[in-house]
Protein backbone atom coordinates (compact mmCIF):
# COMPACT_ATOMS: atom_id res chain seq x y z
CA UNK A 1 0.00 0.00 0.00
CA UNK A 2 1.38 3.36 -1.11
CA UNK A 3 1.41 6.22 1.55
CA UNK A 4 0.71 9.61 0.69
CA UNK A 5 1.05 12.62 2.59
CA UNK A 6 -2.08 14.53 2.06
CA UNK A 7 -3.05 17.92 1.82
CA UNK A 8 -5.22 19.57 4.38
CA UNK A 9 -7.64 21.87 2.51
CA UNK A 10 -8.61 20.41 -0.62
CA UNK A 11 -6.81 17.27 0.02
CA UNK A 12 -6.16 16.35 -3.57
CA UNK A 13 -3.64 14.20 -3.97
CA UNK A 14 -2.04 13.65 -7.65
CA UNK A 15 -1.36 9.94 -9.09
CA UNK A 16 2.56 10.95 -8.60
CA UNK A 17 1.40 11.58 -4.48
CA UNK A 18 2.77 14.73 -4.84
CA UNK A 19 1.25 17.10 -1.47
CA UNK A 20 -0.36 20.43 -2.10
CA UNK A 21 0.58 22.16 1.33
CA UNK A 22 -1.36 25.34 1.97
CA UNK A 23 0.32 28.25 2.38
CA UNK A 24 -0.97 29.52 5.09
CA UNK A 25 1.07 28.65 8.21
CA UNK A 26 -2.06 27.31 10.52
CA UNK A 27 -2.79 25.18 7.62
CA UNK A 28 0.40 23.31 6.80
CA UNK A 29 0.80 20.59 9.83
CA UNK A 30 -2.53 19.26 9.48
CA UNK A 31 -1.56 16.67 6.18
CA UNK A 32 1.19 13.65 8.29
CA UNK A 33 -1.50 13.57 10.91
CA UNK A 34 -3.73 12.41 8.97
CA UNK A 35 -1.81 9.66 6.71
CA UNK A 36 -2.46 6.97 9.20
CA UNK A 37 -6.61 6.81 9.70
CA UNK A 38 -6.38 6.79 5.80
CA UNK A 39 -4.24 4.05 6.08
CA UNK A 40 -6.67 2.49 8.27
CA UNK A 41 -9.55 3.10 6.82
CA UNK A 42 -8.09 1.16 3.93
CA UNK A 43 -7.25 -1.73 5.28
CA UNK A 44 -10.63 -1.77 7.84
CA UNK A 45 -13.07 -0.11 5.61
CA UNK A 46 -12.02 -2.11 2.80
CA UNK A 47 -13.71 -0.75 -0.56
CA UNK A 48 -15.12 1.46 1.18
CA UNK A 49 9.54 34.58 9.03
CA UNK A 50 11.58 33.94 11.82
CA UNK A 51 10.70 32.93 15.52
CA UNK A 52 10.95 36.02 17.95
CA UNK A 53 13.07 34.78 20.85
CA UNK A 54 11.56 34.44 24.15
CA UNK A 55 12.57 33.13 27.57
CA UNK A 56 13.64 29.47 27.58
CA UNK A 57 14.21 27.33 30.17
CA UNK A 58 16.95 27.62 32.83
CA UNK A 59 18.98 24.97 30.58
CA UNK A 60 19.84 27.07 27.54
CA UNK A 61 20.98 23.96 25.81
CA UNK A 62 19.22 21.10 26.68
CA UNK A 63 20.63 17.28 26.90
CA UNK A 64 19.58 15.57 24.00
CA UNK A 65 20.69 11.60 24.36
CA UNK A 66 21.65 9.80 21.05
CA UNK A 67 20.35 6.29 22.28
CA UNK A 68 16.94 5.71 24.42
CA UNK A 69 17.51 4.78 28.30
CA UNK A 70 16.80 1.28 27.26
CA UNK A 71 16.91 -0.88 24.36
CA UNK A 72 12.69 -0.44 23.27
CA UNK A 73 13.02 -3.62 22.29
CA UNK A 74 14.83 -5.09 25.19
CA UNK A 75 12.17 -7.50 27.29
CA UNK A 76 13.86 -8.50 30.54
CA UNK A 77 10.68 -7.30 32.36
CA UNK A 78 7.97 -7.83 30.08
CA UNK A 79 4.49 -5.90 29.60
CA UNK A 80 2.03 -7.74 30.56
CA UNK A 81 -1.65 -6.67 29.69
CA UNK A 82 -3.78 -7.66 32.41
CA UNK A 83 -8.19 -6.40 32.41
CA UNK A 84 -7.57 -6.46 36.33
CA UNK A 85 -5.31 -4.89 38.14
CA UNK A 86 -4.19 -2.86 34.96
CA UNK A 87 -0.66 -2.31 33.86
CA UNK A 88 -0.12 0.16 37.12
CA UNK A 89 -2.84 -0.66 39.20
CA UNK A 90 -4.58 1.90 37.85
CA UNK A 91 -7.32 2.64 34.79
CA UNK A 92 -6.79 0.37 31.94
CA UNK A 93 -9.71 2.29 29.19
CA UNK A 94 -8.12 4.70 26.50
CA UNK A 95 -10.11 6.28 24.00
CA UNK A 96 -8.80 6.01 20.12
CA UNK A 97 -10.13 7.13 16.56
CA UNK A 98 -10.64 4.53 14.44
CA UNK A 99 -11.28 4.71 10.67
CA UNK A 100 -14.41 2.70 9.33
CA UNK A 101 -14.77 4.05 5.76
CA UNK A 102 -12.82 5.43 2.91
CA UNK A 103 -14.28 6.82 -0.21
CA UNK A 104 -12.29 8.02 -3.53
CA UNK A 105 -14.15 10.64 -5.50
CA UNK A 106 -12.24 10.49 -8.48
CA UNK A 107 -11.66 14.64 -10.15
CA UNK A 108 -9.69 15.67 -13.35
CA UNK A 109 -6.61 13.85 -12.82
CA UNK A 110 -7.03 13.89 -9.32
CA UNK A 111 -8.29 12.09 -6.55
CA UNK A 112 -10.48 13.77 -3.72
CA UNK A 113 -10.08 11.08 -0.65
CA UNK A 114 -12.89 11.40 1.89
CA UNK A 115 -13.28 8.75 5.06
CA UNK A 116 -15.20 8.39 8.01
CA UNK A 117 -13.59 7.77 11.85
CA UNK A 118 -15.61 7.87 15.08
CA UNK A 119 -14.54 7.67 18.83
CA UNK A 120 -14.33 4.36 20.09
CA UNK A 121 -13.23 3.15 23.79
CA UNK A 122 -10.92 0.01 24.31
CA UNK A 123 -9.29 -2.06 27.08
CA UNK A 124 -5.50 -0.88 26.36
CA UNK A 125 -4.57 -4.86 25.38
CA UNK A 126 -6.99 -4.29 22.23
CA UNK A 127 -10.59 -6.17 23.46
CA UNK A 128 -13.71 -4.40 24.47
CA UNK A 129 -13.84 -2.05 21.80
CA UNK A 130 -16.95 0.18 22.19
CA UNK A 131 -18.09 2.76 19.55
CA UNK A 132 -19.14 5.86 20.88
CA UNK A 133 -19.96 8.14 17.98
CA UNK A 134 -21.68 7.35 15.44
CA UNK A 135 -21.99 10.21 11.87
CA UNK A 136 -20.92 11.12 9.01
CA UNK A 137 -17.15 12.87 9.38
CA UNK A 138 -13.32 12.67 10.77
CA UNK A 139 -13.20 12.46 14.22
CA UNK A 140 -9.84 11.96 16.26
CA UNK A 141 -7.99 13.87 19.01
CA UNK A 142 -9.84 12.50 21.94
CA UNK A 143 -9.49 14.28 25.40
CA UNK A 144 -11.36 12.93 28.64
CA UNK A 145 -13.03 14.71 31.07
CA UNK A 146 -11.14 14.37 34.69
CA UNK A 147 -13.90 11.87 35.34
CA UNK A 148 -13.98 9.78 32.86
CA UNK A 149 -17.74 10.41 31.67
CA UNK A 150 -17.28 12.61 28.45
CA UNK A 151 -14.86 12.88 25.92
CA UNK A 152 -14.36 15.98 24.21
CA UNK A 153 -12.80 15.49 20.15
CA UNK A 154 -12.29 17.06 17.13
CA UNK A 155 -14.93 16.40 14.47
CA UNK A 156 -14.84 17.68 10.49
CA UNK A 157 -18.37 17.05 9.48
CA UNK A 158 -17.36 17.44 6.19
CA UNK A 159 -14.89 14.46 6.32
CA UNK A 160 -11.63 14.70 5.11
CA UNK A 161 -11.38 18.31 5.15
CA UNK A 162 -9.90 19.51 8.85
CA UNK A 163 -9.87 22.60 8.83
CA UNK A 164 -13.26 22.89 8.45
CA UNK A 165 -13.71 21.23 11.62
CA UNK A 166 -15.40 21.60 15.36
CA UNK A 167 -14.73 20.26 18.53
CA UNK A 168 -17.85 18.04 20.39
CA UNK A 169 -18.62 16.22 23.43
CA UNK A 170 -19.86 12.51 24.01
CA UNK A 171 -21.24 11.22 27.07
CA UNK A 172 -19.78 8.01 27.11
CA UNK A 173 -23.18 6.71 29.09
CA UNK A 174 -26.16 7.60 27.23
CA UNK A 175 -23.67 8.74 24.02
CA UNK A 176 -25.07 11.91 23.64
CA UNK A 177 -23.18 14.74 21.20
CA UNK A 178 -23.02 18.12 22.08
CA UNK A 179 -21.12 19.96 19.46
CA UNK A 180 -19.01 22.90 21.44
CA UNK A 181 -17.10 25.37 18.73
CA UNK A 182 -17.05 25.93 15.39
CA UNK A 183 -13.85 26.47 13.25
CA UNK A 184 -11.41 24.63 15.80
CA UNK A 185 -9.45 21.41 16.61
CA UNK A 186 -7.29 20.15 19.19
CA UNK A 187 -9.26 19.91 22.51
CA UNK A 188 -7.72 19.33 26.11
CA UNK A 189 -9.87 19.22 29.05
CA UNK A 190 -8.28 20.95 32.02
CA UNK A 191 -7.45 18.72 35.19
CA UNK A 192 -10.14 20.17 37.09
CA UNK A 193 -12.97 19.59 34.89
CA UNK A 194 -13.65 23.41 34.53
CA UNK A 195 -11.90 24.61 31.38
CA UNK A 196 -11.53 23.11 27.87
CA UNK A 197 -8.16 24.42 26.34
CA UNK A 198 -8.39 24.30 22.41
CA UNK A 199 -6.74 25.99 19.37
CA UNK A 200 -9.50 28.26 17.64
CA UNK A 201 -9.01 28.39 13.55
CA UNK A 202 -11.10 30.93 12.92
CA UNK A 203 -9.74 34.63 11.69
CA UNK A 204 -8.96 35.02 15.15
CA UNK A 205 -6.82 32.42 15.89
CA UNK A 206 -5.03 31.14 18.96
CA UNK A 207 -5.36 29.05 22.16
CA UNK A 208 -9.14 29.92 23.70
CA UNK A 209 -10.14 28.28 26.67
CA UNK A 210 -14.11 27.85 26.94
CA UNK A 211 -16.77 25.77 29.84
CA UNK A 212 -18.05 22.46 28.79
CA UNK A 213 -21.75 24.21 28.01
CA UNK A 214 -19.81 26.66 25.80
CA UNK A 215 -19.79 29.51 27.83
CA UNK A 216 -16.87 31.97 28.95
CA UNK A 217 -15.56 31.31 25.41
CA UNK A 218 -12.21 33.16 25.41
CA UNK A 219 -9.08 34.01 24.19
CA UNK A 220 -5.45 33.86 26.62
CA UNK A 221 -2.73 33.76 23.34
CA UNK A 222 -3.35 34.75 20.06
CA UNK A 223 -1.15 33.32 17.42
CA UNK A 224 -0.45 29.39 16.33
CA UNK A 225 -0.94 27.51 19.22
CA UNK A 226 -1.81 23.70 18.26
CA UNK A 227 -2.69 20.58 20.49
CA UNK A 228 -2.50 21.70 24.08
CA UNK A 229 -1.51 19.92 26.90
CA UNK A 230 -2.51 20.95 30.57
CA UNK A 231 -0.14 20.69 33.45
CA UNK A 232 -1.62 18.38 36.11
CA UNK A 233 -1.98 21.33 38.40
CA UNK A 234 -3.77 23.21 35.86
CA UNK A 235 -1.42 25.98 35.89
CA UNK A 236 0.44 26.10 32.81
CA UNK A 237 -0.19 24.69 29.00
CA UNK A 238 1.99 23.03 26.48
CA UNK A 239 1.44 23.30 22.75
CA UNK A 240 3.11 23.32 19.69
CA UNK A 241 3.47 25.88 17.34
CA UNK A 242 5.04 27.63 14.19
CA UNK A 243 6.26 30.61 16.16
CA UNK A 244 6.09 34.28 17.96
CA UNK A 245 4.35 37.08 18.00
CA UNK A 246 1.03 36.06 16.25
CA UNK A 247 1.20 35.85 12.34
CA UNK A 248 5.42 35.15 12.26
CA UNK A 249 6.18 31.55 10.92
CA UNK A 250 9.16 29.17 11.28
CA UNK A 251 10.20 26.22 9.34
CA UNK A 252 9.59 24.13 12.08
CA UNK A 253 7.02 23.02 15.08
CA UNK A 254 8.48 23.75 18.83
CA UNK A 255 6.88 23.34 21.99
CA UNK A 256 5.99 26.20 24.14
CA UNK A 257 4.61 26.14 27.55
CA UNK A 258 2.02 29.13 28.89
CA UNK A 259 0.15 30.10 32.12
CA UNK A 260 -3.17 29.54 32.13
CA UNK A 261 -4.00 32.93 31.58
CA UNK A 262 -1.76 33.36 28.72
CA UNK A 263 1.51 35.18 30.51
CA UNK A 264 5.10 33.93 30.76
CA UNK A 265 5.51 32.29 27.41
CA UNK A 266 8.37 29.93 27.36
CA UNK A 267 9.71 28.29 24.16
CA UNK A 268 11.00 24.31 25.16
CA UNK A 269 12.33 23.18 21.88
CA UNK A 270 14.97 24.49 19.41
CA UNK A 271 15.84 21.30 17.40
CA UNK A 272 15.79 21.33 13.71
CA UNK A 273 12.75 19.09 13.14
CA UNK A 274 9.16 19.65 14.08
CA UNK A 275 8.29 18.50 17.87
CA UNK A 276 4.53 18.68 19.01
CA UNK A 277 1.69 16.44 20.11
CA UNK A 278 3.15 16.86 23.88
CA UNK A 279 1.24 14.85 27.12
CA UNK A 280 2.29 16.36 30.08
CA UNK A 281 2.66 13.27 33.04
CA UNK A 282 0.58 13.42 35.91
CA UNK A 283 3.23 13.76 38.46
CA UNK A 284 3.76 17.49 36.81
CA UNK A 285 7.65 16.38 35.82
CA UNK A 286 7.54 15.22 32.52
CA UNK A 287 6.66 15.96 28.78
CA UNK A 288 6.07 13.50 26.32
CA UNK A 289 6.47 14.38 22.79
CA UNK A 290 7.17 13.52 19.15
CA UNK A 291 10.26 14.73 17.50
CA UNK A 292 9.82 14.58 13.75
CA UNK A 293 13.52 15.60 12.04
CA UNK A 294 12.18 14.50 8.69
CA UNK A 295 9.16 13.84 6.69
CA UNK A 296 9.87 10.21 6.90
CA UNK A 297 11.15 9.81 10.63
CA UNK A 298 8.90 10.21 13.67
CA UNK A 299 10.16 9.52 17.35
CA UNK A 300 8.76 9.40 20.71
CA UNK A 301 10.64 11.79 23.21
CA UNK A 302 10.40 12.31 27.12
CA UNK A 303 11.75 15.46 29.01
CA UNK A 304 11.32 17.55 31.74
CA UNK A 305 8.56 19.60 32.29
CA UNK A 306 11.15 22.99 32.35
CA UNK A 307 12.68 21.57 28.68
CA UNK A 308 15.76 19.82 30.38
CA UNK A 309 17.02 16.21 29.64
CA UNK A 310 14.96 15.80 26.46
CA UNK A 311 15.95 11.98 25.62
CA UNK A 312 14.53 9.89 22.79
CA UNK A 313 13.46 6.72 24.31
CA UNK A 314 12.27 5.00 20.78
CA UNK A 315 14.39 3.33 18.49
CA UNK A 316 15.20 5.15 14.83
CA UNK A 317 16.65 1.88 13.67
CA UNK A 318 12.90 -0.07 13.50
CA UNK A 319 11.56 1.98 11.11
CA UNK A 320 8.40 2.78 12.73
CA UNK A 321 7.37 6.05 13.04
CA UNK A 322 5.93 6.61 16.45
CA UNK A 323 3.81 9.40 17.70
CA UNK A 324 0.91 11.00 19.82
CA UNK A 325 2.58 9.73 23.27
CA UNK A 326 -0.46 8.86 26.04
CA UNK A 327 0.92 8.88 29.80
CA UNK A 328 -1.17 6.05 31.91
CA UNK A 329 -2.52 7.39 35.50
CA UNK A 330 0.19 6.32 37.07
CA UNK A 331 2.86 7.58 34.93
CA UNK A 332 4.47 4.05 34.70
CA UNK A 333 3.26 3.80 30.75
CA UNK A 334 3.20 5.59 27.79
CA UNK A 335 0.47 4.38 24.61
CA UNK A 336 1.40 5.65 21.46
CA UNK A 337 0.57 5.02 17.93
CA UNK A 338 3.42 3.22 15.51
CA UNK A 339 3.47 3.05 11.93
CA UNK A 340 5.66 2.38 8.94
CA UNK A 341 5.52 5.30 5.80
CA UNK A 342 3.83 1.58 3.68
CA UNK A 343 2.10 -0.14 5.99
CA UNK A 344 -0.91 0.34 8.31
CA UNK A 345 0.61 0.74 12.15
CA UNK A 346 -1.48 0.44 15.76
CA UNK A 347 -1.14 1.01 19.37
CA UNK A 348 2.02 0.17 21.39
CA UNK A 349 2.87 0.63 24.91
CA UNK A 350 5.69 0.83 26.49
CA UNK A 351 7.98 2.38 29.65
CA UNK A 352 8.95 5.62 30.06
CA UNK A 353 12.96 4.83 29.55
CA UNK A 354 11.80 3.23 25.86
CA UNK A 355 11.80 -0.44 27.78
CA UNK A 356 9.11 -3.14 27.33
CA UNK A 357 7.52 -2.37 24.27
CA UNK A 358 4.65 -4.07 23.69
CA UNK A 359 2.70 -3.64 20.36
CA UNK A 360 -1.30 -4.39 21.46
CA UNK A 361 -4.25 -5.91 19.13
CA UNK A 362 -6.06 -2.20 18.45
CA UNK A 363 -6.20 -0.93 14.73
CA UNK A 364 -6.83 2.58 15.97
CA UNK A 365 -4.95 5.91 16.70
CA UNK A 366 -4.67 9.27 18.43
CA UNK A 367 -4.46 7.10 21.89
CA UNK A 368 -5.70 8.97 25.06
CA UNK A 369 -5.58 7.26 28.41
CA UNK A 370 -8.70 7.63 30.74
CA UNK A 371 -8.10 9.35 34.08
CA UNK A 372 -8.29 7.72 37.25
CA UNK A 373 -11.75 9.55 38.43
Amino acid sequence: MQSNRLASRGSRVNSAATPVIASDPRRRRQTPRLLRLVSVATLVGGCVGPVTTLPTTPSASPVVLDSPLASPSAQAEPIELNHSPALDGTSNTIAMARAISRIDDPGVGNTLIRFNSDIYTVVVDGSNPRRLTDSLGTKGWPSWSPDGRQIVYRWAPEGFDWNRSDIAIVTVADLKVTTLAHEAWSPAWSPNGDWIAYYSASDRFGLNLIRQDGSDDHQILAGDAEYPAWSPDGRRIAFMSLGFPAGSSSADYDLYVVDADGRNLQRLTTAAGEDGWPAWSHDGGRIAYEHRPTEAESEIHVMMADGTMDQRITDPTDVLQESDPSWSPGDGYLVYYASTLTETGGLFVMRPDGSGRLKVGSDGSDPAWKPEP
